[in-house]
């Protein structure tokens, strides 16, 4: 009995898995690089880190011998044999195993190699999957364990090489997105500060003097500060409110909300107007706007806006919940108002439901369902749900949605 190999095409030989790495890293800073400086600020960092450290991943190699096949036995009549050297008669039997995962990485060497190497008589790729042909020539009487054997000996050769790979694979694929933001806000902030732009626009919104705390936490004085964005053609700066400042005007909103869930009684009828009248009074409380002394101001029926030279830097909608169809309609007449990349916005809704967890799980699906939809929905409390959209009709600007569900009572 003899089980011989055909000629074969040695895997994992041909290029260093970690030059492999290395151009992985450099072609993401090509990609970003090669982009104009104007094209490259107009574009949402978030949505250039997301596309370069997706596009250097590498799915690593996984076989599916589950579905491995065996191909009809072809006979071979003086046939030279690579492990032989002299011409042999006999049968081929094949088998071919499908896999999954960046078919180049069966030409890359690990780090961690032997000289066995393993190796096929085909590779068939198909960019994300293929499949591998292992190939035994029997000369004489072989048993089917003795040649599957071999096969399964082969295959053992195979995944151990895989393994290897990903000892250097999977801490290269989770330090992608670092990567890809050192190249982004590297590039960023190095183009910004050129042009002296890489601070702020000086917008200050200025908090008034002698405030009362009323039921907010104590704070210092305060001014709203903005940062830059860009618009479409050359860069040109655009305000928009600082993501700090942000955070505390939803403090602000979340503090009045929590007074309302302490007296039902006194907001027991009222409509979203009303409402939307007790934050206005308690946000202008604490900031000061430079010409009127209204910072946040309503336009509309439910607005709460804060605006410079006609750009709305925040926009807040107070609805009634009526279900998940009236809720996605906030938010498309919501961002009905939004004219700047990076705005903030929120949307307060007071929930008159019993279960009030299904009205959070309702709220995060169709935020996610909606179709400016871009990134990151999650819960940053048991009522308050955060996401990044992109504009309608233009997804490379960046709106910051906060939804606070507010409890309150029904009417009798």
């Amino acid at each position: 009995m003899t089980i011989l190999s055909p000629k074969p095409d040695h895997l994992f030989s041909q290029r260093s898995l970690t030059t492999l790495l290395k151009d992985q890293i450099q072609r993401m800073d090509n990609s970003i690089e090669e982009l104009s400086d104007d094209l490259f600020l107009q574009n949402s960092p978030a949505d250039l880190i997301d596309v370069i450290s997706s596009n250097a991943y590498l799915l690593p190699i996984d076989l599916d011998t589950s579905k491995a096949v065996s191909h009809p036995p072809v006979e071979v009549r003086n046939t030279i044999v690579y492990s032989l050297g002299s011409p042999i008669d006999g049968f081929a039997y094949s088998i071919e195993v499908p896999y999954t995962g960046a078919s180049g990485l069966f030409n890359h060497q690990p780090e961690h190699h032997d000289l066995d190497k393993p190796s096929v008589s085909k590779l068939n790729s198909q960019n994300m999957q293929g499949s591998i042909l292992i190939t035994r020539i029997a000369a004489g009487v072989v048993t089917p364990d003795e040649l599957k054997a071999s096969f399964d000996a082969e295959m053992a050769k195979i995944r151990k090489y895989i393994a290897w790979q990903a000892i250097q694979i999977d801490p290269f694929n989770a330090s992608l997105k670092t990567e890809a933001e050192r190249i982004v806000n590297g590039r960023r902030s190095r183009l910004l500060a050129a042009r002296h732009l890489a601070s702020s626009l000086g917008y200050p919104l200025h908090q008034r003097p002698g405030a009362p705390l009323t039921f907010i936490s104590p704070l210092t004085r305060r001014k709203l500060p903005t940062v830059v964005t860009t618009v479409t053609g050359s860069f040109q700066p655009e305000p928009t409110i600082a993501e700090a400042e942000y955070q505390n005007i939803l403090r602000i909103i979340e503090s009045m909300s929590f007074v309302m869930e302490r007296n039902p009684r006194v907001f027991l009828t009222a409509d979203e107007e009303t409402i939307r009248d007790h934050y206005l009074v308690q946000l202008n409380g604490q900031y000061e706007g430079s010409a009127t002394g209204e910072t946040f101001n309503n336009l509309g029926h439910t607005d709460i806006i804060v605006r410079e030279d006609n750009a709305n830097l925040f926009i807040a909608e107070c609805k009634i919940w009526h279900g998940q169809k009236q809720f996605t309609d906030a938010i498309d007449q919501l961002f009905g108002y939004v004219t700047w990349r990076d705005t903030k916005t929120a949307l307060i809704i007071f929930s008159r439901n019993l279960d009030h967890t299904a009205v959070v799980e309702t709220a995060m699906t169709a935020l996610q369902e909606h179709p400016d939809y871009k990134r990151d929905a999650k819960l940053e409390g048991a009522t308050r749900i955060r996401a990044v959209f992109g504009r309608p009709g233009d997804a490379a600007r960046d709106i910051i949605l906060t939804v606070i569900i507010v409890p309150i009572p029904k009417p009798s």
